[in-house]
């Protein structure tokens, strides 16, 4: 798989996007399911520039990752995710399959009442 390389350039507030999305990243793949939900919808709400790294969390060994960067992406709205959310539909984990589906919908055609998943 490759990559894009492109530079990003600072927001009009002045960060830079790529290393604003590396500490909710890492969240992501942290021990508390608090703040691995506050992540990935933080990372869903920053759109495009959040597309890339979220995709490489489809292929993080833990499920809840992948389930969390799947709901994610469906927050994106990104139709660049599309053929990466696909071919996650076999996933081993039945939560993961089910997060790919609905961000699958949410990106396609809108986000049915039952894909809406929101931490309890």
């Amino acid at each position: 798989m490759t990559y894009s390389t492109r530079a990003y350039s600072p927001d009009e507030q002045g960060r830079d996007p790529v290393s604003d999305i590396q500490p909710l990243l890492r969240e992501l793949q942290g021990s508390l399911i608090d703040a691995r939900w506050r992540a990935a919808r933080a990372l869903g709400e920053r759109g495009e520039e959040a597309v890339e790294p979220l995709i490489r969390a489809l292929y993080h060994d833990d499920p809840g990752v992948r389930l969390l960067a799947a709901w994610a992406l469906g927050n994106t709205g990104s139709r660049r995710a599309l053929p990466y959310l696909e071919r996650m539909l076999e996933d081993e984990d039945p939560c993961a399959q089910l997060a790919v589906e609905c961000a699958l919908k949410k990106i396609s055609r809108g986000a049915p009442r039952s894909c809406v998943m929101e931490p309890g």
